[in-house]
Parts: structure tokens; C-alpha cells; sequence
């Protein structure tokens, strides 16, 4: 019965074969070369499945069990990549008498010349890939640092974190990338970042010059969010435009209508203007006008008045004041003006849309049964 010895098995091979040298290489680097190449288009995922997972474990020790999925999701590409360049360099590496040889030869003239190495190109696009990759991964810790802080601030309705945590993060994104971006230059293509900056500098006051509006939108974001004069959620007037805060960008600000249209302010007006927080205040002022013909008597006037008031005291979420004027007399008709107060906010089983059709069209039954209506005007 044959006996499989490995020991033996090993010792029988004759090692020497990979000491051939091939353009100048050993066998064994290449063979050492395209096994790590295969082993880590093998295991690529495997490993970056398991990096994610015990980074997932770290990060849940800071936050709930839940969001653990989350951050593997966020993380599990930028790892994988990250990862295989790392291995594919090390792979490469292996060949060091290839990656000594000469890969681009000029001459300028008789004295100068340029010797770049195949070594020096491959590590200059590991680096740059390294750098790129790298700051994939830490833009995803920072998505998933906005995550969790985003799903606590709506567990505890807090709206100023709600409207600062959006711009912090595009902001550390945006400070990341660009730190990505110098490093790029100056460790790839060895640029000058200090003298870069220095021009970036004073270009910049021409760029601040040209964008003059651009700039002051994005400091008058930083204005809102420190003097809060309003905040996401909240409904604010701008003149003859009402609306709910959306969302608070750098350079505009985003409500919503009642309508359901969308209005793009400008930052810079929102603190230049009056504005109006209409959410601050506890209740909410409305009229109703319509147009009455003359040919009413006095007293029916009166009567008309005191029906009118009698109704709106009785009718669900109307609350005094209560008033009832005569103003505008036109060449045929006047104006009746009926205001009424409403709680602001309403409750959750009321609508704004729905209280206004009701007194409306109770104002319209009480005057249509007392007096002789002209055109309406309308509600505001």
C-alpha cells in the first residue's frame, strides 16, 4: 500500500527550475507574482467581507445594533477595492528586476536625459489609486457617521440638527475630496501644493469677485443656521411667498407651497428681507370677503352680522376673535370683511384646506339667505 509523504514529496522536486532566470527574472517571482494575483482575485471579497464586518463591530459598540447592516453596505466596495489594489502592488512587486528596467528614454540634447523606471510608473499609480480608494472609504464613515446622527436627531425631533447635519457632511466631503485631490498632485505628480495654494489664493479673490452672489449665498447658509431664524419644517413668508422649509442648501433654500410647488430662494435674500416665521406664532388670522349689493336695510345688516358671528363661534377649531366689518363701498356693491382666528398648528385630524371650504361655504349659506350677494371676492 502506497504511503502519500509530503516531506519527501517536497524534497524530490527539483527547486531548482525556479531559479531560471526569463528576461532577467527569476521563475519563482513570476510564479510568486500570478499566485497572489489569483489568490486575491479569489479571496478579494471574502476578506473585504470580513474587514467590513469587523468594522461594522467597532462602529456598533458607538451605535445601535441595527445599523450594522448599513454600514456594511456603505463600506463593503471601497474595501474590496482598496484592498485588491494593495494586493495586486504587492503582486507586482515581486518582478523587481523588470520594474528596474528602463521604461521611457529621452534625450534633450547631449547632456540631458530622462530615465523613468517601469518601478517608478507602477507605484506612481498605485499611489494615486491608494489615495483615491482610501478616501472612498473615509467618505463612507463619514455617510454613515450623517446616517446615524440623522436617524437620532429624527428619534428626538431635533430640527436644528436636521438642517445643519446635511451641510456638515457635503462639507467634510467636499474638505476630504480636496485633501484627496492635493495629495494626488503633490505625492503623484510632485506639484508645488504649497505654491498651488498660495496661487489658488489670490485667484480665488477673482473667482470671489466674479461670483460675487455665489459666495454671499453660501455665507448667508451659515447665517441661517447660526441666528435660526427659521428651520426645516417650519412655514415662513417671504413676501408674497408662503411656503414650508425643505431643505437648506448652501446656496438656496427649498419650500413647499401649499399647491405643492416648490420655490428656490436665494440664501442671501432670506436674511437681506423681512421675514415672517409664521410657525413661531399660536394662531392663524383668516378672512373671508364678499361683495354685498346695496338695497339691505339696516337693521337686516345687523341681523346678517350677528348670524354670521353666532355661526362661526359654533363651528370646530374656530376660535375668537371674530369679527365682522363693513368696509369698501364701491359704485353698486360693499365689502363684508368676516375674520376669524385658527390655532396654529391645527390639530392632527384637521386640515387648513378643510377648515377654510367649511366656513366658507357657511358664510355663503348665512348671506345667500339674508342678503343679495354681488361677486365674491375670495379668502385669504
Amino acid at each position: 500500500m502506497l504511503r502519500f509523504n509530503m516531506p519527501r514529496l517536497l524534497l524530490d522536486i527539483d527547486w531548482s527550475f525556479f531559479a531560471r532566470e526569463y528576461m532577467g527574472e527569476k521563475l519563482s517571482n513570476y510564479v510568486w507574482c500570478v499566485g497572489i494575483i489569483v489568490a486575491t482575485l479569489l479571496l478579494k471579497k471574502p476578506v473585504a467581507a470580513l474587514l467590513t464586518r469587523i468594522s461594522s463591530r467597532l462602529a456598533a459598540r458607538f451605535s445601535y445594533m441595527q445599523h450594522k447592516n448599513a454600514i456594511r453596505n456603505m463600506l463593503f466596495k471601497p474595501i474590496e477595492r482598496l484592498l485588491q489594489t494593495v494586493l495586486y502592488y504587492v503582486a507586482i512587486n515581486q518582478m523587481d528586476t523588470l520594474l528596474d528596467r528602463v521604461a521611457i528614454h529621452h534625450s534633450f540634447g547631449q547632456n540631458e536625459k530622462i530615465n523613468i523606471r517601469l518601478g517608478d510608473v507602477i507605484d506612481h499609480v498605485f499611489l494615486f489609486l491608494f489615495i483615491l480608494f482610501f478616501t472612498q472609504v473615509i467618505t463612507r464613515f463619514v455617510d454613515f457617521i450623517y446616517y446615524l446622527r440623522l436617524g437620532k436627531a429624527q428619534a428626538e425631533k431635533n430640527h436644528s440638527k436636521l438642517q445643519l447635519l446635511p451641510l456638515l457632511k457635503e462639507m467634510t466631503k467636499l474638505i476630504m475630496w480636496a485633501l484627496c485631490g492635493f495629495s494626488i498632485m503633490g505625492l503623484v505628480f510632485h506639484v508645488n501644493v504649497p505654491a498651488l495654494i498660495t496661487g489658488l489664493g489670490i485667484g480665488g479673490v477673482a473667482i470671489a469677485l466674479a461670483g460675487k452672489e455665489t459666495v454671499e449665498n453660501f455665507f448667508a447658509a451659515f447665517t441661517i443656521l447660526s441666528d435660526k431664524p427659521f428651520q426645516t419644517g417650519e412655514t415662513i413668508r417671504l413676501g408674497d411667498i408662503e411656503g414650508v422649509v425643505e431643505r437648506i442648501g448652501f446656496r438656496s433654500t427649498r419650500l413647499r407651497n401649499l399647491d405643492g410647488s416648490a420655490y428656490i430662494i436665494p440664501n442671501q435674500n432670506l436674511v437681506s428681507q423681512n421675514l415672517i416665521n409664521l410657525s413661531m406664532r399660536d394662531n392663524r388670522v383668516m378672512k373671508v370677503v364678499a361683495n354685498i349689493k346695496y338695497g339691505i336695510a339696516h337693521e337686516a345688516l345687523m341681523q346678517l352680522i350677528g348670524k354670521l358671528k353666532d355661526a362661526l363661534v359654533n363651528m370646530p377649531h374656530v376660535k375668537p376673535p371674530i369679527d365682522v366689518n363693513v368696509e369698501t363701498f364701491d359704485k353698486e356693491t360693499f365689502q363684508l370683511v368676516i375674520a376669524y382666528s385658527l390655532p396654529h398648528p391645527l390639530p392632527d385630524t384637521a386640515t387648513l384646506v378643510a377648515v377654510k371650504r367649511d366656513v366658507n361655504m357657511k358664510v355663503f349659506e348665512i348671506i345667500n339667505t339674508n342678503a343679495i350677494m354681488g361677486t365674491p371676492i375670495g379668502t385669504s
